[in-house]
């Protein structure tokens, strides 16, 4: 067999394992589905108590106890959510986008790949829909990883119509219908997805032709993300984007479009050598852009989040240390700790939010405490660009 036949057979075999997985998974209707949430996992996401939960909710008969029914839909959370805002004067359990707060622009970014970027970008995008944001994931990725979490096969069901390269070649500024068609609904009634596929390469090559050519007619090349985040102000609280793991123009147009950048990076010698690498991208692309323009990028804050991390391995506990004592708080206060817990979600491409063990709910517990610290600090941040003071506790 020649060695395009062999290599296209490989590419037929794993990519039609990935749709029999997403079939698998989600029979019989073959899309992801979001399951039902306990009261005990409400009443921790909101930092209440599950009697609190069960009493704003109504989960509670007078003078029988606790009613039949212990699992919450999610919208039925965000309706608890919502009347304990009301009943206990608690505003911050109930904490959209004012109207005149920009929607907020969360870009996770890195060189290297292997370091939980499109894992903790969904679980953040996941979080804020808990919390009671209306959030918007954009796949800058044409790897596709986040698109086919949410269920989505990126090589079959995603071409260039259907993702940021559509946006690209729009023939008008304003474009609001393609954008109605481009932000597909997901199975999170609170999530809607701009998905990626290997037809976002073109995306790719739209933008480094328009670099090449200087042309500055209409938005400029680097401005194309936030000229879309612009366009869609009042639909969202919030803009989630993963991007590819290297220097690429997608990832550009994803730091002008940013409010906040999130650094994903395991606490080994080799990922922080990559992360100082693009560090020092960061620099030299932020003091040239400045000494050209006469402006800043104006990143609202920057985080480096530690992923997979272990505290019983000495030399990550070690580094973790060494870049909170150099960095201060410039690095994430807790970690995404390591769990095979996370391994096993992932077979079925579900997040932790998603995932219901059926042994060891501790290890669970205990990984899934950390994603809601590593989540609810970043809401702190972006709630602080906002101009908003953060209650401990609170979502």
């Amino acid at each position: 067999m020649s060695t395009h036949r062999i290599f296209g057979h490989v590419a037929e075999v794993l990519q039609a394992a990935q749709r029999t997985a997403i079939e698998v998974e989600n029979a019989p209707d073959k899309r992801k589905r979001l399951r039902q949430f306990s009261v005990q996992e409400a009443a921790s996401l909101m930092g209440l108590t599950p009697r609190q939960v069960r009493q704003v909710a109504k989960l509670e008969s007078s003078g029988k106890g606790i009613a039949p029914r212990a699992r919450m839909s999610f919208q039925e959370l965000l309706d608890a959510r919502q009347a304990a805002a009301l009943k206990l004067k608690r505003l911050d359990l109930w904490p959209k986008r004012r109207a005149d707060e920009p929607m907020a622009s969360i870009v996770f970014t890195n060189f290297k790949g292997g370091s939980a970027k499109t894992t903790t970008s969904v679980h953040f995008a996941q979080y804020l829909a808990l919390a009671g944001y209306h959030v918007l994931f954009i796949d800058l990725d044409s790897q596709g990883s986040a698109t086919a979490q949410f269920g989505l096969d990126p090589v079959h069901e995603v071409q260039g119509k259907d993702c940021f390269t559509a946006w690209l070649q729009r023939p008008t500024l304003d474009a609001p219908e393609l954008l109605q068609r481009l932000c597909r609904r997901t199975y999170w009634p609170s999530i809607d997805l701009l998905p990626a596929g290997p037809a976002l390469g073109e995306a790719e090559d739209i933008l480094s032709s328009r670099a090449a050519s200087g042309k500055a007619e209409g938005t400029l090349y680097f401005d194309e993300l936030a000229a879309l985040r612009e366009q869609l102000q009042e639909r969202y609280d919030v803009m989630v984007v993963d991007t590819r793991p290297d220097v690429n123009m997608l990832m550009t147009t994803a730091l002008h479009a940013a409010t906040g950048l999130v650094i994903p990076t395991r606490a080994t010698m080799t990922d922080l050598a990559s992360t100082g690498a693009f560090f020092s991208h960061l620099a030299g692309y932020t003091a040239d852009f400045e000494a050209a323009f006469g402006q800043s990028l104006g990143f609202g804050f920057s985080q480096i989040l530690l992923t997979d991390f272990d505290p019983a391995d000495r030399s990550q506990e070690a580094l973790a240390a060494l870049l909170r004592d150099r960095f201060g708080d410039l690095v994430l206060p807790g970690a995404f700790l390591h769990s095979r817990v996370v391994g096993t979600a992932g077979f079925g491409k579900e997040t932790l939010y998603e995932y219901e063990p059926s042994t060891d709910r501790a290890a669970y517990n205990r990984v899934l405490a950390s994603v809601n610290g590593v989540n609810q600090a970043l809401v702190e941040q972006m709630r602080l660009g906002w101009g908003r003071a953060m209650k401990k506790g609170s979502a």
